[in-house]
């Protein structure tokens, strides 16, 4: 499956990042955005302590089909050298409904607020309708008020319970968010 082109994205205060699907040989780049996080965005991504990512993950999270597993990234150009500031992923979990896949959404710190996750789950949503993709889940810490607020603003219609600690969200593809139910 062909992975879609790069495209370019302005942020809020003017930078320029490229927009392009996540490749094989990125692993160090996701390991060094791992890295570049505070503590509070890396626990509330992954819902753990988490300091780095080790090879074995970074590998994981680069080995994608482009239809039920893609995930884009968000670049600059840092020294002549990309650098990975966002990704923005989902992945349908084997077994399950092929049309529904988990979604994730990590932005560098000093990216937050540029509306840059905005425009990345906004393509990637884009892009999972067109790969029969019609529900992304999420699970959620329950301090995490800023994904939150994220999912809200998202527009796309949603449904959230509290499950074993931590918010079960399930987003539609198809509808718009006039049917939310927090």
């Amino acid at each position: 499956m062909n992975a879609p082109a790069s495209s370019v994205h302005t942020l809020r205060d003017g930078r320029i990042v490229t927009i392009r699907p996540v490749q094989p040989d990125d692993g160090p780049r996701l390991q060094a955005l791992v890295l570049r996080l505070s503590p509070e965005s890396r626990f509330l991504r992954f819902m753990e302590y988490v300091k780095e990512l080790s090879p074995a993950q970074a590998a994981r999270l680069t080995d994608l089909d482009y239809h039920q597993r893609m995930a884009l990234a968000a670049v600059i150009d840092q020294a002549g050298e990309e650098q990975v500031i966002a990704v923005a992923r989902y992945a349908s979990p084997v077994g399950n409904d092929p049309g529904r896949a988990e979604v994730g959404v990590v932005v560098e710190d000093a990216y937050q607020n540029l509306g840059l996750g905005t425009h990345l789950l906004a393509q990637l949503t884009a892009y999972a309708r067109q790969h029969g993709i019609h529900t992304f889940t999420a699970t959620i810490y329950p301090t995490n008020k800023r994904i939150l607020k994220f999912i809200q603003s998202s527009g796309l219609a949603y449904q959230r319970r509290f499950v074993d600690g931590a918010w079960e969200v399930t987003l539609s593809l198809s509808a718009p968010n006039s049917a939310h139910k927090p």
